[in-house]
């Protein structure tokens, strides 16, 4: 099979959301099947290892609007991919070329619903471009690769047939349990934190429910809140509520972005991890947290409770009491800080990358072979 990967999200330099599905999929993925080939199309550049089976077609222009990189893959990558006689076309991000010829079968992978289900969490933009791409390309699709069951069920909410979707999770394969206290002492020099610390990591934006968050935290003032992650959209509020509660710096701490080699750390020197989150389309750091050793606390919505499994304790994620006795309860007791953290462990291992790519190339053959 030739298979034709839209790779633009490969030209992001932060590894997370749906560049960091990418790679770590794409990577053991070809690794399948050596006789297919994998051509990976983008008109920015971007740095993807290599392989016999492994083909960049980039045209290596830096700099530019975003979206020119998409109008490119709509129209001069099509005509590449009819030079390679692509098979299959897998769009990682939600989206697919308009016109693309009929004997390529189309596989779309949907990491959320956000857009259908929580519309004003997303930024104005990004709204527009999900409304304008995202559903119209999951008519379209031949087959759709859902990273939960969750998403799963929101898509046959819209219409899509079951027996066109495939659940395939995401991992967090390279995140391990390391000595809680060495790693704390290394985030607490790196940026400035207590060396007892709460954390949550995500972006700083309405769908992650921050606000839910430093109201259940206020009337403990015992180890620091730490918050890792960009800044986002639409976070006037969570800002106003920091300000109107009287947090400091030593009680609630804004890291910004963690760059990926030191995310094993942070979450391995947290007492509790703590994931507030309204929706979910899976929810990767809370999978890396419990991979990492954390104890975790969970929103009990959407993707959460398949992620989280016994391991943690879900909550209804707009309770801010519950919220505030479910931390206090975790950072009390460390005997069930133990348990949660054995449990996550258990549970992380549940998730493969290798698991999913074979699942993923199943899927890629039945189209071809049907």
């Amino acid at each position: 099979m030739n298979i034709a990967v839209d790779a633009f999200a490969l030209t992001e330099k932060q590894a997370s959301g749906i560049p960091n599905y990418t790679r770590k999929l794409l990577s053991p993925l070809a690794g399948l099947n050596r006789a297919d080939k994998y051509f990976l199309y983008s008109r920015d550049p971007f740095e993807f290892e290599q392989g016999p089976n492994i083909i960049r077609r980039a045209l290596e222009k830096k700099g530019g609007l975003s979206y020119g990189n998409t109008l490119w893959l709509f129209s001069r990558g099509i005509q590449l991919m009819q030079k390679d006689k692509i098979d299959i076309f897998w769009g990682p991000r939600h989206m697919l070329p308009p016109i693309l010829p009929k004997k390529i079968k189309k596989v779309l992978t949907v990491h959320d619903l956000a857009w259908k289900y929580y519309p004003e969490t997303l930024e104005k933009y990004n709204l527009l471009i999900m409304k304008l791409f995202a559903e119209r390309s999951i008519r379209r699709a031949d087959h759709i690769l859902a990273v939960s069951g969750a998403t799963a069920r929101g898509l046959m909410a819209l219409g899509v047939p079951e027996e066109r979707i495939t659940v395939t999770y995401n991992a967090a394969d390279g995140f391990k349990p390391l000595d809680k206290s060495s790693s704390a002492e290394y985030i607490c020099r790196k940026y400035g934190t207590n060396k007892n610390y709460v954390l949550t990591v995500s972006t700083v934006e309405p769908r992650k429910n921050l606000v839910t968050l430093l109201r259940a935290f206020a009337p403990l003032r015992g180890p620091q809140l730490v918050i890792a992650g960009a800044r986002g959209w639409k976070n006037a509020a969570v800002h106003a509520e920091y300000e109107k509660l009287g947090f400091r710096e030593e009680e609630v701490k804004f890291l910004g972005y963690v760059p990926d080699e030191e995310m094993n750390m942070l979450y391995s020197g947290a007492m509790v991890f703590v994931f507030p989150s309204i929706y979910e389309g899976f929810g990767m750091p809370l999978l890396e947290a419990m991979a990492s050793g954390a104890p975790v606390i969970s929103s009990n919505t959407s993707s959460l409770p398949e992620v989280a499994g016994d391991a943690g304790i879900l909550l209804p994620p707009l309770d801010v009491e519950k919220w505030s006795a479910a931390i206090s309860k975790a950072l009390g007791d460390k005997t069930l800080r133990k348990e949660m953290i054995s449990k996550g462990l258990s549970q992380s291992k549940k998730f493969s990358w290798e698991d999913s790519a074979r699942k993923t190339l199943r899927v890629f053959q039945g189209l071809v072979n049907s």
